[in-house]
């Protein structure tokens, strides 16, 4: 029976993390460039004989989201006209130099012109070149001009594109990454005058998050139950 409990509280948990995944991807459907997650799910009876070191068997105590896992798929590119706003067609991210002094990346490529002539996100961080300066735009935002490749017309500058990482690759807040480990250059195109929209899928993620919901709610009568169960043998053992 106690393990019962194990098997009930674990699909409490992993479907509370489930929810939360699937809100925030609710939540930024209309943010640009924002890709979204999905949870890993591992065997709680065998992430319990892994933490106390010692062997239990094959437990089979249900799963417990043990991970994130990014949606990789292109998101549909949006027309804006705005010589600001580019985006990656294919593979890449965009780098900027993040407030803290370290290197940030993102797909978000909605990106303004400061009163100092720099290209930088909405968040004032400045867009990188490929020699990790600060992109300048001479003449504002109405001079900047972009081939495919990422060359800044006008001026000696080209825009840096990473490719996006096949491990490494976590959230740093405001729509950005950071990446542990080694970079290399990306396979993507610019397109200027388009933003990449969001890739999540509303229809998807809302029945997602209904499946959830029955999830939870099972998981928490079965808990239920098995307190009542172990709760009628106390009083079995009393009478007795």
């Amino acid at each position: 029976m106690i393990r019962g409990f194990y098997t009930s509280l674990a699909g409490i948990i992993s479907s509370m993390n489930r929810q939360n995944i699937v809100a925030d991807n609710i939540a930024n459907v209309n943010t640009p460039g924002f890709k979204g997650s999905r949870s890993t799910q591992s065997d709680f009876g065998l992430t319990l004989a892994s933490s106390l070191g010692g062997p239990l068997g094959q437990l089979g105590t249900a799963t417990l989201a043990s991970g994130l896992t990014l949606d990789r798929l292109q998101g549909p590119l949006e027309t804006t006209a705005l010589p600001t706003d580019l985006a990656i067609e294919g593979d890449g991210l965009f780098v900027i130099r993040a407030a803290d002094g370290n290197l940030g990346y993102t797909r978000a490529g909605n990106f303004v012109v400061d009163m100092a002539g720099t290209l930088t996100t909405q968040a004032g961080e400045p867009v990188l070149d490929v020699a990790g300066r600060p992109i300048v735009v001479p003449g504002g935002a109405a001079n900047l001009v972009l081939d495919p490749n990422g060359n800044i017309a006008g001026t000696a500058q080209r825009i840096a594109l990473v490719a996006l990482p096949a491990a490494g690759l976590s959230r740093r807040g405001d729509n950005t990454f950071s990446i542990s480990g080694p970079t290399s250059p990306a396979s993507g195109r610019v397109r200027q005058g388009f933003l990449e929209r969001s890739n999540v899928d509303l229809a998807t993620s809302m029945t997602d998050l209904i499946s959830i919901q029955r999830s939870f709610a099972l998981s928490s009568r079965a808990l239920a139950i098995q307190e009542q169960t172990i709760g009628d043998a106390n009083d079995v053992g009393r009478v007795h």
